[in-house]
């Protein structure tokens, strides 16, 4: 029996795009998460654990990046995922 996948593509509406702080937000959400979760942009995947590589990333307001999840809660991670590349989170909520 194969797990759960999910894929969703976001846009970045945060004006200061993806940074530091959201990258470890991402990754911090990722790792409470049961499910394998990868970010693309322009084709080139990411770890959604990695820090460095969220940021190698280089996601700008309005830039698209597609979140792939796959395990038992991927729904659940992708939907807690969703709001930090809007930059609704921490002193942005």
């Amino acid at each position: 029996m194969s797990e759960p996948s999910v894929t969703r593509t976001v846009v970045v509406t945060d004006p200061s795009g993806v940074h530091a702080r959201t990258a470890v937000a991402i990754a911090e959400a990722v790792r409470r998460g049961q499910s394998r979760v990868t970010l693309v942009k322009n084709g080139r995947p990411v770890a959604g654990t990695d820090v460095l590589q969220i940021l190698t990333m280089v996601a700008g307001q309005g830039e698209t990046v597609t979140i792939e999840a796959e395990g038992p809660d991927a729904e659940m991670v992708v939907a807690g995922l969703e709001p930090l590349f809007a930059g609704r989170f921490g002193d942005n909520a």
